[in-house]
């Protein structure tokens, strides 16, 4: 992968002023040092968007999103973070070198450049060849509902049956011979010479995310074999983590907070044709954990769209893959709801679409089940449900699909389910679920790993989530106060959230940097993550104030720790009781005393301040 140096951002930052920036697309007002407007990224009447000239930051406290100039153009654009960096760099006329293995972006442009031209070509072929093929191509695209219109909107075109005419249309456009090859459009022929890539197929150009061409899909005319045929990959384009038509449904996906993926190129045009405008497809092979991170940049819920019939079905089964803690409450604003939904067996979305229309497609979408739903019926009805020895086959089945989610309030509720449906207790399906190794967790790097009760949970989110932040505003107004916080992070469970926990670490480790420099410093490592500190910069607490509230924020968190896992060791117990496992129950009865005990001389020691 390329990277931009640090100094080069630091360039580009310095030479792009944040409230000039902003001013060109969100109207601001200044009030006192601050600039206020209406936040661009969630609906509302009262400006409660605001713009620091001093740290050149932007939080919103009504949708609370903040961060940099980069990030405002990131979230404003859906770009990633180097494409936000380049365009900043373009604006500012500052030339940037991308380091370390990547593409040279003059040669990466060249590369676009080149699968831009093979673009305009295919279109030609396919609106005005008089080839056989191409009059092939034109009545099938109008038989599957694809008029000329469409197939001009959506970039569509036909590569010739002849060995070499793509390539030489591209030599007489200037793209060299090692660009053809590099961007997958042709492959070096016997006696030096190119023969194309792709012949006598329907060709659907394939965008980034900006709407630049870097790939290509073909579909054969007639019976040839494959089918299909998509680029390889290239130093422009990846399969694994490029979606089509995301560029067209990155907006869509956004406003409904959906994103509908189906399987085929003319199934997602049909789609937007339709008016259904949050649908992508994958690019020949199956969901990736890569295209599930791109999705989550825009929504909050993923529906896989499946054919009913039992390929349909295995397709679903291998999405499953993707369960784990991110869709579970406790993830908060990283959630990712995944979902599937079944079309009428024999039709895919463009035959149902253009025979009942956008509102039937909508049902389907609407009737979509949670993807942990959907498995767990699965396994259990592939069991003889009627016997004992199939209850207990079935049981040890959904117990690795729980244990995906293990310690979440989703997989307590889903053992009742199971529980229900074996007609057995809640602690024996608890206890097959501590036992099962996970099956799934495509993104298993945010896994939890403990298992708190479920009323102690829900409780304690809440109020251990806004103690955190408190302890965070604290430490980035105050650097006096980095060098305590050691024996907190040291301190089992006072930190839940991750990214709370991540900040907490990389602010002690900042030394005395404030403001500007201290935002600075973390987004070299950690850009995501730092944009939660905006509001505090924005916003600071006046540093003598946090050194006062330290004490009390830090102890706070250490007795919500004691208190939720006094909690789920009573929870273990009871389960350990009603499985009669006596040494468990006496083994976990002296340490649910330890904890009670230090939590009373905690509580004693706060009371006596």
């Amino acid at each position: 992968m390329s990277r931009i140096s640090d100094e080069d951002v630091q360039r580009v930052r310095d030479a792009t002023d944040i409230v000039t920036f902003i001013s060109e697309t969100v109207p601001l007002r200044q009030k006192g040092r601050l600039f206020w407007g209406l936040c661009p990224f969630h609906g509302e009447k009262t400006p409660s968007f605001k713009v620091d000239p001093a740290t050149q930051l932007w939080h919103c406290f009504g949708c609370g999103l903040g961060g940099d100039v980069f990030g405002f153009l990131m979230r404003a654009q859906n770009l990633d973070f180097p494409d936000a960096v380049r365009l900043l760099a373009d604006r500012a006329r500052i030339e940037i070198v991308e380091e370390g293995g990547g593409v040279p972006r003059g040669r990466r442009e060249r590369l676009i450049a080149a699968c831009g031209a093979a673009a305009e070509f295919f279109a030609k072929q396919l609106a005005s060849s008089k080839e056989s093929g191409a009059e092939t191509a034109r009545r099938y695209l109008a038989n599957r509902g694809l008029s000329s219109q469409v197939a001009k909107r959506w970039g569509l075109g036909y590569a010739p049956a002849g060995p070499s005419a793509l390539a030489k249309w591209l030599a007489a456009h200037e793209v060299v011979r090692d660009e053809a090859i590099e961007a997958n459009l042709a492959m070096p022929a016997e006696g030096g010479a190119l023969r194309d890539r792709f012949r006598d197929r329907i060709m659907f150009p394939i965008p980034d995310l900006q709407g630049r061409v870097i790939a290509f899909g073909g579909r054969v005319v007639g019976d040839g074999q494959p089918k299909y045929l998509n680029s390889s990959d290239t130093p422009i384009f990846h399969k694994s983590a490029n979606l089509y038509a995301i560029d067209r449904a990155k907006t869509q996906i956004v406003a409904t907070g959906t994103a509908v993926v189906v399987e085929g190129y003319t199934d997602v045009i049909a789609l937007h044709e339709a008016g259904v405008g949050n649908a992508v497809a994958t690019l020949g092979t199956a969901l990736t954990a890569e295209h599930v991170k791109l999705l989550g940049r825009f929504a909050k819920r993923v529906v896989y769209l499946f054919d009913g019939d039992e390929a349909g079905m295995r397709a679903a089964d291998r999405a499953a893959e993707f369960i784990d803690s991110t869709a579970t409450p406790e993830a908060g604003s990283s959630r990712l709801d995944l979902l599937v939904a079944m079309l009428p067996l024999g039709q895919d979305p463009a035959d149902l679409v253009t025979a009942s229309g956008a509102d039937a497609v909508r049902q389907v979408i609407d009737s979509a089940q949670p993807l942990l739903r959907f498995v767990i019926d699965r396994r259990l009805a592939a069991h003889d449900l009627a016997s004992p020895e199939g209850r207990s086959r079935a049981l040890a089945s959904a117990a690795g699909v729980l244990a995906s989610v293990r310690g979440s309030l989703l997989a307590q509720d889903y053992a009742n389910y199971v529980a229900e449906r074996l007609s057995t207790d809640y602690a024996t399906v608890q206890a097959a679920s501590r036992a099962a190794r996970a099956e799934f967790g495509g993104r298993a790097d945010a896994a939890v790993t403990e298992e708190p009760p479920a009323v102690s949970a829900s409780r304690a989110v809440g109020a251990r989530s806004g103690t955190e932040k408190e302890l965070l505003r604290e430490l980035v107004a105050a650097p006096s106060l980095r060098s305590r916080v050691q024996d907190l992070l040291a301190f089992e469970g006072a930190l839940t959230d991750p990214v709370t926990r991540r900040l907490v670490e990389a602010v002690a480790g900042a030394g005395n940097a404030t403001g500007k420099a201290l935002y600075e410093m973390l987004a070299t490592t950690d850009r995501d993550a730092t944009e939660a500190i905006s509001t505090f910069l924005v916003e600071p607490l006046d540093p003598s104030e946090a050194e006062e509230r330290f004490s009390a924020t830090s102890s706070r968190l250490k007795e919500l720790a004691l208190s939720a896992g006094i909690a789920r060791l009573q929870t273990e117990m009871r389960s350990a009781t009603a499985m009669k496992e006596s040494k468990d129950c006496d083994e976990l009865f002296l340490r649910i005393a330890a904890m009670q005990a230090q939590l009373a001389g905690l509580r004693a020691s706060v009371e006596s301040r």
